[in-house]
């Protein structure tokens, strides 16, 4: 079958409006002061693009990503003109394509977002052909549910143990000095407290830190249970990276790759030998058939892969399932009303540690506010 249409939207969905984007959190823009006490007034384009990817028979499959005006432009101006009229039967040939024509110009960020975007709605678009789920054209689910992790900011809301894990968004970084520290430490100990005995507790550094102060900070957490520390500085810098592993707590690992955006960027951090737990984002590292490559290439590694933000991804909770023998998944605390849980389809049923499989065959179904972008007469330049 013939694609016939590829276009983009981008949408705001309200991601700003998110609590951690709106509360103090860590960030590589802390060291600004002006930036300093929220992510959002400073956050890259936080627009989700949505992308319909339609058959000749018919069948519209869609995938979501990020990067606003920038990633659509790049679908609908470059992107999309190179898939319409072809057959949508070899998925990699396609995957491999797009990537080639974006080689000069980049192979991350922006660029495997578009990517990713289309491949994703390239893959519902088969699966719903085939009249059934995408964890089947996967490969197959091995349970009904997925064990799934926590990161919030409210640890106290996820108490008693059911949870594999508890993980914390660091508010500061080495410009906030000893005080700044000291928060960061005394959040831990609220975690561990929270969790309770035998729960790994977590800490996000999303870019912020350097290696002298993870290794401060590690130290200072000394008889907590943190089973690892996220992003602490920027994954290209591996001699900062291999400081922090030679000299940090072996106990202690270090999960990258939330922004290793291809197969190539997290072959160099496997290379490395600094990663404790890789986790690409299914909807930023070139979609689902790069993250299969990913999957493959970390279990020749022997390094596991929790892949990011798993559980406002359908699709990543179905190659979780479908690829992955002892998975592993995260969900993003939100609060109890966030629309970023139900922008495919409906909100992930979640319970008592774990999250179950999606299992329908309509696949991924994008809200209202989605779809109207796409309605004739709507402000955008069509692709395809």
């Amino acid at each position: 079958m013939k694609i016939t249409s590829v276009s983009a939207r981008a949408v705001d969905c309200g991601f700003n409006a998110q609590k951690l984007q709106t509360s103090r959190v860590a960030s590589p823009m802390s060291r600004f002061a002006r930036f300093a006490e929220q992510r959002a007034s400073w956050m890259w384009p936080t627009k989700k693009v949505f992308v319909r990817a339609e058959g000749e028979d018919g069948t519209i499959g869609w995938g979501c990503t990020n990067g606003g005006e920038i990633v659509e432009m790049v679908v609908n101006a470059h992107l999309a003109r190179l898939l319409v009229g072809e057959d949508f039967a070899d998925l990699a040939m396609f995957n491999e394509m797009m990537t080639a024509a974006l080689l000069p110009n980049d192979r991350s960020g922006f660029a495997m977002m578009a990517v990713a975007g289309i491949d994703i709605a390239l893959w519902d678009l088969t699966a719903k052909a085939r009249g059934v789920p995408l964890v089947e054209g996967l490969g197959g689910a091995g349970g009904e549910t997925l064990p799934v992790y926590i990161t919030t900011p409210r640890p106290e809301a996820f108490s008693g143990g059911r949870w594999p894990g508890l993980k914390a968004a660091a508010p500061f970084g080495p410009e906030a000095g000893e005080e700044g520290l000291e928060a960061n430490v005394a959040l831990m100990r609220r975690f561990a407290e929270a969790a309770g005995p035998d729960v790994p507790i977590m800490i996000d550094a999303f870019l912020a830190w350097d290696a002298d102060y993870t290794l401060r900070f590690a130290e200072a957490c000394k008889g907590l249970p943190i089973s690892w520390i996220e992003d602490p500085i920027h994954p290209q810098d591996i001699e900062g990276l291999q400081k922090i592993r030679r000299e940090m707590d072996a106990g202690i690992a270090l999960a990258l790759g939330n922004f290793a955006f291809s197969r190539a960027d997290c072959a160099d951090l496997l290379r490395s030998g600094v990663v404790g737990v890789l986790q690409p984002d299914v909807a930023w590292a070139g979609g689902i058939t790069e993250t299969r490559r990913i999957l493959a290439m970390a279990e020749e590694a022997a390094t596991p892969v929790i892949l990011h933000n798993t559980c406002e991804q359908p699709w990543a909770l179905a190659l979780a399932a479908a690829c992955q023998a002892d998975a592993l998944v995260e969900c993003v605390d939100r609060g109890e009303t966030s629309p970023l849980y139900e922008l495919m389809g409906p909100r992930p049923d979640i319970k008592g540690g774990s999250v179950a499989v999606p299992l329908d065959p309509e696949g991924n179904r994008p809200p209202q506010i989605a779809l109207k972008a796409f309605e004739p007469g709507a402000n955008h330049t069509k692709g395809g």
